[in-house]
């Protein structure tokens, strides 16, 4: 009877504790890692990665710059914008990689991005590959990326 009461009152003293945690954190730090530095980022490309039916992958060289804008809801690229269709942070437990954010598009186009400096103490640069699955001849499409906060 001794224990159950204890454990009662340990149950309801450490309860409301947790729940009011939980409301305290901003929800920018919880929903993308890239939010306190900027909401638009300048990125640009790299190299694209052409991998085809065959089995066979080729390099082109091809830069280009696009704006990932999360105010707008939009990834701004010179042949016109495309909707965020979503985004989250996903962090992997024992990887040297602190976060990773990654971007679906309503085009199909997926941003993968990784903090260069889980701090922001050196970098506030954000790196990765922005990959769209095909169907075709030429089944996927991969071009390295780098972001920057828009200034």
């Amino acid at each position: 009877m001794l224990k159950a009461l204890l454990l009662s009152t340990v149950i309801m003293s450490t309860g409301p504790a947790f729940t009011a945690s939980q409301g305290d954190k901003p929800r920018s730090s919880v929903d993308n890692p890239m939010w306190p530095a900027s909401l638009k980022w300048d990125c640009k490309t790299a190299a694209k990665i052409l991998c085809e039916r065959d089995g066979g992958c080729s390099v082109t060289e091809d830069r280009s710059d696009f704006v990932l804008n999360y105010g707008s809801n939009e990834a701004e690229f010179p042949t016109g914008n495309v909707r965020i269709k979503r985004h989250y942070q996903q962090t992997v437990q024992a990887s040297p990689l602190q976060q990773e954010v990654k971007v679906e598009l309503a085009d199909n186009h997926v941003l993968w991005l990784t903090a260069v400096d889980a701090s922001r103490t050196y970098s506030e640069a954000w790196v990765g590959a922005l990959s769209e699955l095909k169907g075709g001849v030429v089944l996927m499409e991969s071009e390295g990326v780098y972001c920057m906060p828009h200034r």
